[in-house]
């Protein structure tokens, strides 16, 4: 009986405690609320400066910070590989001294927002897809749509889809590796 006392003082104490920290009793309600906010999308409108290649740009926001942005959920072929000129002229074509919108929840291992991007109502993302200017990257993207757009890219040969077998830029960069230049 004595046992059960000092614990249920113990337990007591120690929810009191927590409340005059600010904590909860229960950590997982901590935690969501910690991912909740790590999840928020950040947006900015911005002008696009420089097209690096297929599937990555330079912006520069209204307050004139420059930003180095990764097309989310594509993964666009290499300058040196096949349809790399092409891909990288493509989104030239499409965004270059454009106002973007640039939307991320996250960024890469290099510090770069993974962000959608849209020129007027053009999702930029999903165009290069349609495009056959850039893969669906699957391995970090799960959307459909996108999936769908490569397939319909496939069917009709467009863009990098015109080669009878195109190298995925993944297997290129493993293949091409160097020490200076890992992959992603």
């Amino acid at each position: 009986m004595k046992r059960l006392v000092i614990g249920c003082w113990l337990t007591a104490s120690l929810l009191w405690a927590n409340t005059l920290l600010g904590q909860t009793a229960d950590p997982s309600k901590e935690t969501a609320t910690k991912q909740d906010v790590k999840e928020k999308d950040e947006e900015i409108t911005a002008k696009v400066t420089k097209v690096i290649d297929g599937d990555s740009i330079k912006v520069r926001s209204a307050d004139g910070k420059e930003i180095e942005v990764q097309l989310e959920g594509t993964d666009a072929p290499e300058a040196k590989q096949e349809h790399g000129k092409e891909s990288s002229d493509a989104l030239k074509k499409l965004l270059f001294d454009s106002d973007v919108r640039v939307t991320w929840k996250k960024k890469d291992n290099f510090d770069r927002p993974l962000a959608q991007v849209y020129r007027g109502e053009t999702h930029v993302n999903a165009e290069m897809i349609r495009t056959g200017n850039a893969w669906h990257f699957k391995r970090y993207n799960q959307s459909k749509a996108l999936a769908d757009l490569e397939i319909e890219a496939k069917k009709e040969k467009r863009g990098l889809w015109k080669a009878e077998n195109p190298v995925a830029p993944w297997d290129y960069r493993k293949e091409n590796r160097t020490p200076d230049k890992p992959d992603r």
